[in-house]
């Protein structure tokens, strides 16, 4: 038979509910005590009952994350900086995955509900015009934290997509590209979106064309589709001499399109991805890339539930974009000591600063 609470009450001499505070870590109740009842609780392999619990507040200490592609590794990173702050605040998660499908992500929305956890951080599969599905968000009754994909009015955590797509382009004109190629992911997410957004306002500040054929979409986690859009590219009569890949996946596909082509990332064609993949510094063309800080994406997004749980808010519509960081290795860099190598300034600072190969800078 499963402990109970009075088990431990009876065991130790003391008041259920005594036992039941000091496994809550209540400052009321003194160290020596708190120290006895935890060591029974593990005497007696005692785990607290989370369903009555629940009777009672109509939570759980279960919080729900959604993401799209677990074998994504920006999902995973955001996933540990998520339990780096729940775990610590008492708080164990339920993961589902929903590989891109708005239907699956309906059913795990209903499936953590049932479970009554006490709020949902979600990555969502919906296209980003969805306003049937904001307006059902809204009215869950838990609190909402989306991540990395955007949808209208509603709490977002983020990486700031169009600042992005901004840098990295504009990272490749410093170079002395002239003719910068897009290999974008799906325009139906809102990340790829606001990329090329990004990727368009750089060549127009830059006072260069933006030519249709020089955009290719692709699959954002598949090297294949990185592959292929690179080589529509190359057979074009005008081929570009740079190309920001809207992921690192994309990136890696169309470096091995280019190599295969006989070119020499960075001297004859630069590239630069989106990531910051841990692999990405030791292929045998070290990718250039925008690091979105995926652990803080987590951790902040993480941060904003716990309070809307604190301050029982069920809805707000607060922003929270993170700065990008741009990460300069030899794919992006027509020479290594390039005089046009460097950060980009902000207003009032110059940018002066050569950079070298596998040089990492926060912008």
């Amino acid at each position: 038979m499963a402990t109970r609470l009075k088990d431990i009450a009876k065991s130790l001499n003391l008041s259920i509910s005594t036992v039941s505070a000091a496994l809550k870590n209540r400052s009321d109740i003194s160290p020596a005590t708190r120290g006895r009842v935890m060591k029974k609780v593990r005497e007696l392999n005692y785990y607290p009952n989370s369903l009555a619990r629940s009777l009672v507040t109509q939570r759980t200490h279960i919080l729900g994350v959604v993401v799209p592609d677990l074998s994504r590794s920006f999902f995973a990173e955001v996933t540990k900086g998520i339990d780096m702050l729940t775990s610590a605040a008492g708080y164990s998660l339920l993961l589902c995955n929903t590989d891109e499908d708005a239907v699956r992500e309906e059913r795990a929305l209903g499936t953590l509900l049932s479970q009554r956890v006490g709020g949902l951080i979600i990555a969502s599969a919906h296209k980003p015009n969805s306003a049937a599905f904001c307006k059902r968000l809204s009215a869950l009754g838990v609190p909402v934290v989306l991540i990395d994909r955007r949808l209208p009015k509603l709490q977002f955590v983020g990486a700031d997509d169009e600042r992005i797509g901004y840098i990295a382009t504009k990272h490749l004109i410093d170079q002395g590209y002239r003719c910068i190629g897009h290999l974008s992911g799906p325009q139906n997410i809102s990340t790829a979106i606001g990329r090329r957004k990004g990727y368009s306002k750089a060549l127009c500040q830059a006072g260069m064309d933006l030519r249709d054929e020089y955009i290719v979409e692709a699959s954002y986690h598949r090297e294949s589709g990185g592959y292929e859009a690179m080589q529509q590219l190359l057979c074009l009569s005008e081929p570009p001499d740079a190309v920001f890949a809207a992921s690192d996946p994309i990136a890696i596909g169309a470096l091995q399109a280019m190599l295969q082509a006989g070119l020499h990332p960075g001297p004859e064609i630069g590239l630069i991805g989106v990531g910051n993949h841990r692999y990405g510094e030791f292929l045998g063309v070290p990718l250039s890339t925008v690091d979105q800080r995926r652990i803080e994406i987590g951790t902040t997004a993480a941060s904003l539930l716990l309070q809307l749980i604190r301050e029982k808010q069920i809805y707000n519509s607060e922003s929270i974009l993170i700065e990008p960081e741009l990460v300069i290795r030899a794919s992006s860099l027509r020479s290594a000591r390039s005089p046009q190598a460097f950060p980009l300034a902000r207003p009032g600072e110059t940018a002066d600063r050569p950079a070298g190969v596998g040089h990492s800078l926060t912008l």
